[in-house]
């Protein structure tokens, strides 16, 4: 694995069932497209790459081979569930920052495992040297919150109609962040 992330992931119990945790791949594109044209839109609103077209998750992909972004996704039965996104900030000035974003399927919520992606996350984001792991979401988003809270994140702001969906409505943005101290277990 690029980027000073770990060679391996776990394979985890999240309430009873059996998830394998894994680096995404090259391979793994047409999956993540299925996934990603799976959830919600609202979802995915704050990923850099629309990862619901062939471009969008192409060029993820190439991200991932860039060691611009890692990404951690959970599956079961083979299926993509769900997945953890790391990517550092490519400014010069930003560079001991990186975001984290953390998606899991509707049918998968409410059972634990956006927490263990988001605790990965982390844990990558340090293997990573970056001092802090920022996150996003809009204020009807509360299981995130809840799960980035559990985790130290802390609010840093939101931003009133900053985002705004495929239709034109928009919603405001929570914008959250963690810092992440030298050998520090996440």
């Amino acid at each position: 694995m690029t980027g000073g992330a770990p060679d391996a992931l776990p394979t985890v119990s999240i309430n009873g069932d059996t998830v394998a945790l894994r680096y995404m791949e090259p391979g793994d594109a047409d999956a993540v497209l299925a996934f990603a044209r799976s959830v919600p839109k609202h979802d995915l609103m704050f990923l850099p790459t629309d990862i619901t077209t062939v471009e969008g998750v192409n060029g993820w992909v190439d991200d991932v081979l860039l060691g611009l972004a890692s990404v951690i996704l959970a599956t079961q039965a083979g299926e993509i569930i769900g997945f953890g996104a790391v990517a550092r900030h490519e400014a010069i000035w930003m560079r001991h920052i990186a975001n984290l974003h953390v998606v899991v399927g509707e049918s998968r919520r409410g059972r634990g495992l956006g927490h263990r992606l988001a605790s990965e996350g982390l844990t990558l984001a340090q293997g990573l040297g970056v001092r802090r792991v920022t996150t996003q979401m809009t204020l009807d988003q509360i299981a995130a919150m809840r799960t980035f809270r559990a985790l130290a994140f802390v609010p840093v702001a939101v931003l009133h109609d900053q985002v705004s969906d495929t239709n034109g409505e928009t919603y405001d943005l929570l914008l959250m962040h963690r810092d992440i101290a030298p050998g520090e277990t996440t």
